[in-house]
């Protein structure tokens, strides 16, 4: 029996004869009568049957999981994660970096008004974290153009770049703190 979706062919009347090609077929789905169209209403959907519903042809056996926070994602995919916020980040702190260079250009009273502003702990928190998100985006960027030349784009060698990254930025994050504090 022949089946696309909810429609069965055996059911279908080809004037007599089953469609030998495409072209055959193709008209008479076109011109059928509405009620071949029609489908049925959805099954219910339980753990039984969800895999049937979500992917019919698929030959994968591994299940499916749709809770999100149950999801074991691999060192790769949180490297790539970080990337991705580091670089938001940066867009919006460069509206903070521009607004305090202006202010530092204007005049000599609002270049000392800006360092007392820059000297207190919430300000030197924000430069360590700006200083940070650079430093971890720019190495992560790095290993992006490393991987482009061919080097580390297996899986392991993926790993262990992302690896290198973390660490990497995390001392680059301490030195920072050091420098700033």
């Amino acid at each position: 029996m022949l089946t696309a979706g909810h429609v069965n062919f055996d059911v279908l009347k080809f004037d007599g004869q089953r469609p030998t090609n495409c072209n055959r077929l193709s008209a008479h789905l076109y011109c059928a009568p509405m009620r071949f169209w029609q489908r049925p209403d959805p099954p219910a959907v339980n753990e039984t049957n969800l895999r049937a519903i979500v992917r019919p042809n698929s030959k994968d056996t591994r299940p499916v999981n749709l809770d999100l926070g149950t999801i074991q994602l691999p060192v790769t995919a949180y490297a790539s994660i970080a990337h991705r916020v580091t670089g938001v980040l940066m867009f919006f702190a460069s509206f903070l970096l521009l607004w305090a260079l202006d202010r530092s250009l204007a005049s000599e009273a609002s270049f000392d008004a800006l360092s007392a502003v820059l000297s207190s702990p919430v300000s030197k928190f924000v430069m360590w974290g700006i200083a940070s998100a650079l430093t971890y985006h720019a190495l992560a960027g790095v290993k992006h153009l490393v991987m482009d030349t061919g080097v580390g784009e297996t899986m392991r060698g993926g790993v262990i770049g992302a690896r290198i990254v973390f660490v990497a930025a995390f001392t680059g994050a301490v030195l920072w703190g050091v420098a700033i504090w």
